[in-house]
């Protein structure tokens, strides 16, 4: 199937329904915020329906493999787009004196770059039969192993900025 139109639709479809859920999420951050918890209740019920169409896609694309194969491709994607596509968003922001945008895909790049090491720890992890706790700062996405640091080694902000990855999902198998 690979190279076929379906296939190409499976991978806009994925890349549409993660983009929706993402979306979503922060919709529904913005409707607490501003005092309607019953739309941002739809808005995250929504959101993760359309998470599992996007996990739907990437199952028919042959996309989830064993944990291995998905830390090695996972290790691959972040240092890929920490070295060359946030270089290049970077620059281009720097050059049109965004310097929001600039210091956003800065973090973002530092962040990704971290995500690859956490990638590669997570195997020492593995070998130990260790199950670490993840901290995640709200600010930039750093993401701690194990401690909330003081403050945020990319963005600054303060441990109170930090919170634990939630839990996994229910998982519920689909009949093939």
């Amino acid at each position: 199937m690979s190279g076929s139109k379906t296939n190409e639709n499976l991978y806009k479809a994925f890349e549409g329904e993660s983009k929706a859920s993402v979306r979503l999420k922060i919709y529904a951050e913005k409707a607490d915020e501003e005092g309607y918890p019953g739309i941002a209740k739809l808005f995250r019920a929504i959101a993760e329906s359309e998470s599992i169409h996007a996990k739907n896609n990437l199952r028919m694309l042959g996309e989830i493999k064993d944990t291995e194969t998905n830390l090695s491709e996972s290790l691959a994607r972040e240092t890929k787009i920490a070295g060359v596509a946030y270089r290049d968003f970077i620059a281009t922001a720097e050059q049109e004196a965004n310097n929001n945008a600039a210091l956003m895909f800065t973090w973002a790049r530092d962040v990704e770059e971290v995500h690859a090491k956490l990638y590669e720890k997570a195997l020492e992890h593995l070998l130990a039969e260790e199950e670490p706790t993840y901290y995640i700062c709200a600010v930039c996405g750093f993401v701690s192993d194990g401690k909330i640091p003081d403050k945020c080694p990319v963005c600054g902000s303060p441990s109170q900025a930090f919170f634990e990855s939630p839990p996994p999902p229910p998982v519920c198998e689909q009949q093939e």
